[in-house]
């Protein structure tokens, strides 16, 4: 008895441990047409532990296509931040209308390999639009 006790204990600390979230900073351009919209980077997507919900909202007039996120990891021993390595870019295909909100997930596996010691960041860094066009974010900019 004690042993199954025990084997169940070790069965929820694994699930537990492989489902947690990742506490991501949210950054968004000024100009950026997708925005994060509401509670976002707290839910894991069922039955996909390495996939995390974040709810984004269409501000442009146009209908996207596809939103391109990145995920950067600060640099710990720099204070303010300022030196982050890029962890993964992402191409979420979404077709949202204009002031659309919606839930996408977006994979977290490599970016837990990553933390601690730095500060992950999630930021929508292109979007693409159903009539061909693409806003791109700023290059060399700070966000």
């Amino acid at each position: 008895m004690r042993s199954a006790r025990l084997a169940l204990a070790v069965l929820i600390w694994c699930s537990l441990g492989r489902a947690q979230t990742v506490d991501f900073e949210l950054r968004t351009y000024p100009d950026c047409p997708v925005v994060f919209a509401g509670d976002n980077a707290r839910a894991v997507a069922p039955g996909a532990p390495r996939r995390q919900f974040v709810t984004i909202r269409n501000q442009s007039k146009k209908n996207t296509a596809a939103v391109i996120f990145q995920q950067t990891v600060s640099d710990a021993s720099v204070p303010d931040g300022s030196k982050a390595g890029i962890v993964a870019i992402e191409r979420v295909g979404i077709v949202m209308a204009p002031g659309a909100k919606t839930r996408v997930t977006i994979s977290v596996e490599e970016v837990r390999k990553k933390v601690p010691p730095g500060r992950p960041v999630l930021s929508v860094v292109a979007v693409e639009f159903l009539d061909g066009t693409q806003w791109n974010a700023p290059t060399g900019s700070a966000q």
